[in-house]
């Protein structure tokens, strides 16, 4: 079967479709003390086996985490997309984010939660929206809280195709064509990483890190980061980048306090 044939298939079947932490323990209570200024975290190893790196933490106001992820090196060159096989893509710019900066070390798109330590009772959660904008997905980098809602929209005027992955495993594969509603998926398991491609335009990239509790943050345009409303406790945060990897941190909290967590890259 030519690859027409499959797409055209594919779309076919889209539109009868269409028609139709880690462990949850308690936080951890401390004994009553007068705070300090400043506390370090405590290290333990990761699961390579090696320790994880030393953070600071400062008490600077409310309670959360918050920071900046920095890439250490020069930062690789933004190369704009060739888009020019579809006419309306053609008409479009975008750059390779695979490594994005913000030319003064922030780096962007760097996903930051707590993996272990934390225990939620969940509310309901607001879809989380996933476009496909300009022939490319926005955003490029996502996280929602596993049974959370995907809503994936093409704003675009040209027909596109949702191939999400596990791995190299398919996990669904449909088309979109312009003007059908939005799909709506969920991913039920906690620490999945689930890439976003097109079929049609295979320069299309996005990701959505699946989180067993709404404690986490993606890093903006100049790497800061927030984790709002994090009760007091001693915790495992994890950052995760999709060319540069992962690191853990271990960050204690402290009751109206904020932690402050630095996190360096290396450039490859």
């Amino acid at each position: 079967m030519t690859r027409l044939a499959r797409l055209l298939s594919t779309v076919a079947v889209s539109a009868l479709v269409l028609a139709t932490a880690a462990r949850a323990d308690a936080s951890v209570k401390e004994k009553a003390r007068a705070p300090s200024k400043a506390n370090a975290a405590l290290t333990k190893p990761d699961a390579k086996g090696a320790a994880a790196p030393v953070v600071k933490v400062a008490a600077n106001g409310a309670g959360g985490i918050t920071g900046k992820v920095t890439l250490k090196g020069k930062a690789p060159e933004l190369k704009p997309l060739n888009m020019k096989s579809d006419p309306f893509c053609a008409k479009k710019t975008a750059n390779d984010e695979t490594v994005l900066t913000d030319g003064k070390g922030g780096l962007a798109n760097v996903v930051v939660r707590i993996a272990k330590g934390v225990k939620t009772e969940l509310a309901a959660q607001p879809d989380v929206v996933l476009d496909q904008d300009g022939c490319v997905y926005k955003p490029r980098v996502s996280f929602v809280v596993a049974g959370q809602t995907v809503l994936i929209k093409n704003s675009d005027q040209t027909l596109h195709n949702v191939h999400t992955y596990k791995g190299p495993a398919t996990l669904f594969n449909q088309a979109q064509p312009q003007g059908f509603p939005p799909l709506k998926k969920k991913f039920p398991k906690p620490g999945d990483v689930v890439k976003f491609k097109c079929d049609v335009h295979p320069w299309m990239t996005g990701y959505v890190f699946v989180t067993d509790s709404p404690f986490a943050a993606v890093s903006g345009a100049d790497g800061s980061f927030a984790i709002k409303d994090v009760p007091p406790g001693k915790f495992t945060v994890e950052t995760w980048h999709e060319q540069l990897g992962t690191q853990t941190f271990e960050v204690e909290v402290k009751d109206g306090k904020p932690a402050d967590l630095k996190v360096e890259y290396a450039a490859k």
